[in-house]
């Protein structure tokens, strides 16, 4: 019965940063702390799932989500985790269990899927798939580029202006000059039976939907803010490189224009 409650909350954004930059974000389960502000700690739990090769990294942080992206799949497929939060709401830590799903890397996109049987009083998966999209296509005039979820929310809204946080969803995306990829969420849920009974179908529906939703939102940003942060960061250090050379190559021809005109002499 309760498979008939199951519903699901899509959410996607334009982010202003390379698919590699994001997907690396995403993909780096043990950075999440540093990443999503309300993420307070990653721990990789042992991995007894027959699912993946590769078990024993499973028990290591750091191996789990480096290397190529070829050898990533046997890397995190399969392995746990177990992240402590903070509630938005209520302001209070809680564990959530996850394992990765599914691990998906091809031509167009990139897919990572987490499950977890104990999340906001239900069980649920994330579905996070990055594509890259033509930066020249986008409207830079329009806001809603940056997401196309339903706006549902303005009670959340209200609440991260008053704490004056800036809704990267509000921003004017600029993308002139840059790469672009669309990030997409879906937060698939099923709510425990004894909330279904204590609250009523619809209350808990409503509950779940609108706190599910304002954690997404919030993670979301963090990611954007993040991602676009480094490509920032990757755009300077190359402008830096690119004047270094530029100014190497004007040394080298002054001095070949001086040791010429000692010649002439």
């Amino acid at each position: 019965m309760l498979e008939r409650l199951q519903f699901s909350i899509p959410i996607t954004i334009t982010i202003a940063a390379p698919v590699d930059v994001v997907w690396d974000a995403i993909s780096d389960i043990p950075s999440y702390s540093s990443i999503l502000s309300s993420c307070v700690s990653v721990e990789c739990q042992p991995n007894t799932s027959t699912v993946g090769k590769d078990k024993g990294n499973a028990t290591n942080n750091k191996s789990v989500s480096k290397g190529p992206l070829e050898e990533q799949p046997t890397r995190l497929l399969g392995s746990r985790w177990k992240i402590t939060r903070i509630s938005v709401l209520e302001n209070q830590t809680y564990e959530a269990p996850l394992t990765i799903t599914q691990h998906s890397v091809t031509d167009t996109s990139r897919i990572l899927t987490f499950s977890t049987y104990e999340m906001l009083g239900s069980t649920c998966s994330l579905k996070l798939t990055v594509e890259k999209v033509d930066a020249s296509l986008l409207n830079e005039d329009s806001s809603t580029n940056r997401s196309n979820s339903n706006r549902g929310s303005g009670t959340n809204s209200e609440r991260r202006d008053s704490a004056g946080s800036a809704s990267s969803s509000t921003k004017q995306p600029m993308f002139e000059g840059k790469e672009a990829c669309q990030l997409t969420a879906i937060m698939t849920m099923i709510p425990y039976q004894f909330f279904v009974k204590l609250l009523g179908v619809m209350c808990c529906l409503c509950l779940l939907k609108w706190r599910a939703r304002i954690a997404m939102e919030c993670d979301l940003e963090d990611v954007t803010a993040y991602c676009e942060g480094k490509y920032e960061e990757q755009l300077n250090a190359e402008k830096i490189e690119e004047g270094g050379r530029e100014d190497n190559g004007l040394g080298k021809g002054a001095e070949a224009d001086a040791s010429g005109g000692v010649m002439e002499k």
